[in-house]
């Protein structure tokens, strides 16, 4: 079941980077684009949430502490990403995001919650890294490793805090309130910085509001989805799991647009797919 939990939330994980690369290249890749970006897509998310926990209304401080880090987390994720996307093409940005969200949950489980380190999930990581290291394409502008590190970091800290949460002992509220908090959060965050940018993008509509909901939806239910596993599956099995699955739906996807793909895409998913295989079995 924890499985197919985790497989669902990897195949909405795999349409998102498409979204933010969409949005980013209809309104750009600055600061300003980021944080409306931020803001429109968590406020989807937080409606989807809400509806999930049936409107709901659950607190406690330890929550809010938690989920208001991991909201910090998402905005500067956010900004990251839309600056790396004006740098870089989808490929690369994709490794490091993907790298950093597996990477660091993987080894803070091992770490500090107490994870046992196996063969399957040692030859999991390795044969992941391997395949996302296949996927790297040249092209991109001088200027990024910044937001390259950022991306990395940022979005495997998330993980890491979403752990923490599943983990601890203290007074929490469910998975869904808490999810919900985060995008709260985040919304409140964004508006607050709103205030201290230059608006040079305008009003955000039309299809740009399409982009902002569907990655909000898709990421929101995805990361619920991950927290509900979590409670069962070690942090540094389940990460692994979601990034070599993202990597083979995202392939299997390109089969349906022009853009077919190659060889060292084929090779990489075969990689990915016996990294799963032998996390699964081993």
């Amino acid at each position: 079941m924890y499985y197919g939990l985790i497989s669902l939330s990897a195949l909405l994980f795999s349409m998102v980077f498409i979204f933010s690369d969409k949005y980013t290249k209809q309104y750009g890749p600055g600061t300003d684009a980021a944080i409306k970006f931020t803001a429109g897509s968590h406020f989807a998310g937080l409606v989807a949430l809400l509806i999930i926990n049936r409107f709901r209304v659950e607190f406690t401080p330890f929550t809010a502490a938690v989920a208001l880090t991991a909201a910090v987390d998402i905005v500067l994720f956010n900004v990251c990403s839309l600056r790396a996307l004006g740098r870089t093409n989808l490929s690369k940005y994709s490794v490091f995001s993907m790298t950093g969200g597996m990477a660091l949950p993987f080894a803070s489980g091992i770490l500090f919650f107490n994870e046992d380190m196996t063969l399957g999930k040692g030859l999991c990581l390795t044969l992941v890294l391997a395949a996302l290291a296949l996927t790297v394409e040249k092209g991109e502008k001088k200027g990024g490793a910044l937001y390259y590190a950022g991306v990395f970091i940022t979005n495997g800290l998330y993980g890491v805090i979403n752990k923490f949460f599943s983990f601890s002992a203290m007074n929490k509220t469910s998975d869904a309130a808490y999810s919900a908090l985060i995008e709260a959060f985040t919304v409140l965050l964004c508006l607050a910085l709103l205030a201290f940018t230059k608006d040079k993008i305008g009003l955000v509509k039309g299809r740009g509001l399409v982009y902002m909901g569907g990655y909000g939806v898709m990421c929101a239910v995805g990361n619920y989805l991950l927290l509900i596993a979590l409670s069962v599956l070690p942090a540094s099995s389940q990460y692994p799991f979601v990034t070599g699955g993202v990597m083979i739906i995202s392939t299997l996807y390109s089969f349906f647009t022009p853009e077919k793909p190659g060889k060292k895409q084929l090779a990489s998913v075969a990689l990915a797919l016996l990294g799963i295989v032998l996390l699964v079995t081993l």
